[in-house]
């Protein structure tokens, strides 16, 4: 394999170190994103051929000994067409991501800070009642919800029909996870965003008041 050897001029080195480290989206050969690697990775592939920058920043170059490449963005792998799955796996954060970062009690949404996992019929009262009224576990799809803090606390320990809250969607396992969770400020911030139509969730970073 042959050795780029980067040349770094009159520019602090940290600067060359964050660019080279910056994110670039990695499309397969059927334009479907599948992973996230950075600039040095992406530029290497396309020294080796084996992929091509779709989108690039023209105002950053990388020079060396044999060539000169403007800062991918966006590369698109050569003779890739598999899509990798994510499997389905249950998890707090999960979770989240399935209730869209959507409290399922006041369906507003908010930050990952002010999110909670909350139990629909809390661990302290699952023996109360009968096996036909509640899911097979505790812990699983149907009995968690996404909640705010503040919707949370609200709810303690009491079941549904006994707070002044109701759900706005009854949970259940989802069939399928987008391998990809990448942020809205991300994808503008680089240029992403019009790649970003299959396999990808996006999550906005919202704001709360």
């Amino acid at each position: 394999m042959k050795r780029i050897k980067i040349l770094f001029q009159l520019t602090p080195l940290c600067y060359y170190v964050d660019m080279l480290n910056a994110p670039v989206l990695t499309l397969n050969s059927g334009m479907i994103p599948i992973h996230i690697c950075n600039v040095k990775q992406a530029v290497t592939l396309q020294v080796l051929k084996k992929a091509e920058a779709i989108k690039v920043d023209e105002s950053f170059t990388i020079h060396s000994q044999y060539l000169t490449i403007p800062i991918p963005r966006v590369i698109m792998l050569f003779n890739f067409h598999k899509i990798p799955k994510k499997q389905v796996v249950h998890t707090r954060l999960n979770v989240i991501y399935r209730d869209d970062m959507r409290c399922q009690y006041c369906g507003r949404q908010y930050p990952m800070y002010e999110l909670t996992v909350d139990h629909v019929i809390p661990l302290s009262r699952w023996e109360e009642l009968p096996l036909e009224k509640k899911p097979l576990a505790p812990n699983s799809w149907e009995n968690q919800v996404c909640a705010c803090k503040r919707c949370n606390t609200l709810k303690g320990s009491k079941l549904i029909e006994e707070s002044n809250l109701t759900l706005i969607r009854k949970p259940i396992e989802p069939k399928y996870m987008p391998y990809l969770i990448i942020t809205k400020e991300k994808a503008d911030k680089y240029g992403w965003l019009e790649f970003l139509n299959y396999n990808v969730r996006i999550v906005e970073a919202i704001q709360t008041h």
